[in-house]
């Protein structure tokens, strides 16, 4: 198990622009309880945003029993007490004896009868939850999870409410279903808000973004800004990964940095596509409910650009030798905030929100002053004559600390309770 610094794992945002981006190209795929279903001739379609699957592989993989009426069309399953029937070309069904309206009906193409994923799955009692990196639905039994604890609090002023939650941006399939109240906070929420809509992003706008702050320009090097240990620590490290000794002269340290985090983070089986965030952000996408970024993927790196060239150099050292750092920043397997998202231990995220201040400059910018302004805008949403419902998900290393949001809001003399 490879090991991060606490310090670092916030910064694994920044490289989900790219996985969204990737993910356009992979073809569509359907996973249940983490293993890929395979169908045989028929791929799954989308159409007009909803995915359509063939319908007796989906179904038996499912261990839903099928009945198939010929005369009227009419498509009937069953399982453990659960039921639905859909009827070709038509969006009327049941589900659980009640009747539903389908966003598209199942349909034949050639001698394969295509049915709505989600609603298939969701009657027979599965969480269904989108992995744009994997560009991929998956599909979890009641059976799997108990369903993860997270960190939410729960704010109310003037008849508005807020929860706040605590997210973690990389995760696996273990972290689901959420627990009925996160599911209910998001169902009653007017809108979402969180730190970055990854949904909404742009990918030719952020490669170009990345291009003016990340990279050396005028040929400049990563030599002339990093100590002759420091470079031959990442020559040591590419070396080992049998890949060219100036594959990074180009970058910045802090892009470097993110490079590394976020392959130690795939190598330890965690995905950003399998974040909180996005789950939530897909979710209320498909509910039409409004997203609201409270930042930016450029001001997250301009944050990092604008750090002097001495603590680029002291992040990048987290990556490659944590070691060597003076002073050091606890060190935490890369599953920690996962392990501890599930369970739902405040004391431990009590604890780990201490160590981002190993650094004055790095905590000012990734957490006191980042901190401060979203506690801005959740004030405005309490303080607000609409009387609305907000969930705000932001990570759960913003919540906690000397200059964490709930203590803000409590300094501010709210009412913050855990929910």
């Amino acid at each position: 198990m490879k090991k991060l610094s606490v310090a670092l794992i916030s910064l694994s945002l920044l490289t989900s622009a790219f996985s969204s981006v990737q993910a356009a190209e992979k073809a569509l795929s359907v996973g249940l309880n983490g293993e890929q279903i395979r169908f045989s001739k028929s791929a799954p379609i989308i159409e007009k945003g909803v995915t359509l699957v063939p319908m007796r592989t989906l179904l038996e993989k499912l261990g839903i029993q099928v009945k198939w009426d010929q005369a009227t069309r009419t498509v009937s399953g069953s399982k453990e007490g659960l039921s639905f029937s859909l009827k070709i070309g038509s969006t009327n069904a049941t589900a659980n004896g009640k009747a539903v309206k389908l966003d598209v009906a199942p349909k034949q193409i050639g001698n394969e009868t295509y049915v709505p994923l989600r609603f298939a799955a969701e009657t027979a009692g599965y969480q269904v939850a989108w992995n744009p990196s994997l560009h991929q639905v998956m599909l979890t039994s009641g059976k799997q999870s108990e369903g993860s604890h997270g960190f939410m609090w729960k704010v109310e002023n003037k008849g508005n409410t807020v929860y706040l939650l605590g997210t973690v941006h990389v995760a696996d399939d273990s972290m689901y279903p959420l627990r009925p109240e996160i599911e209910r906070a998001l169902n009653d929420a007017d809108d979402l808000s969180v730190e970055v809509d990854m949904s909404k992003i742009d990918p030719k706008e952020v490669q170009q973004q990345l291009m003016e702050l990340g990279f050396y320009k005028d040929g400049d090097t990563l030599s002339n800004h990093v100590s002759a240990e420091t470079y031959a620590k990442l020559k040591s490290f590419l070396n080992a990964r049998e890949m060219p000794e100036n594959s990074f002269d180009n970058l910045k340290p802090w892009v470097i940095q993110g490079q590394i985090s976020y392959s130690n983070i795939a190598d330890d089986g965690l995905e950003t596509g399998m974040g909180i965030d996005l789950y939530l952000i897909n979710k209320a996408n498909k509910a039409k409910k409004p997203v609201i970024s409270l930042e930016t993927t450029e001001g997250n790196y301009r944050l990092n650009n604008s750090y002097s060239d001495a603590l680029q150099e002291r992040i990048l050292l987290l990556s490659l030798d944590p070691k060597s750092v003076v002073p050091p920043a606890p060190d935490v397997p890369a599953d920690f905030f996962p392990k501890i998202w599930k369970a739902g231990d405040y004391n431990a995220l009590a604890e780990a929100s201490k160590s981002t201040g190993w650094d004055p400059e790095y905590y000012k910018g990734i957490m006191s002053d980042r901190n401060v302004a979203m506690f801005e805008k959740i004030k405005d949403y309490l303080n607000s004559d609409k009387k609305q419902t907000h969930l705000v998900a932001v990570g759960s290393g913003h919540m906690l600390g000397d200059k964490g949001i709930v203590p803000l809001l409590e300094q501010a003399g709210f009412k913050v309770k855990k929910h």
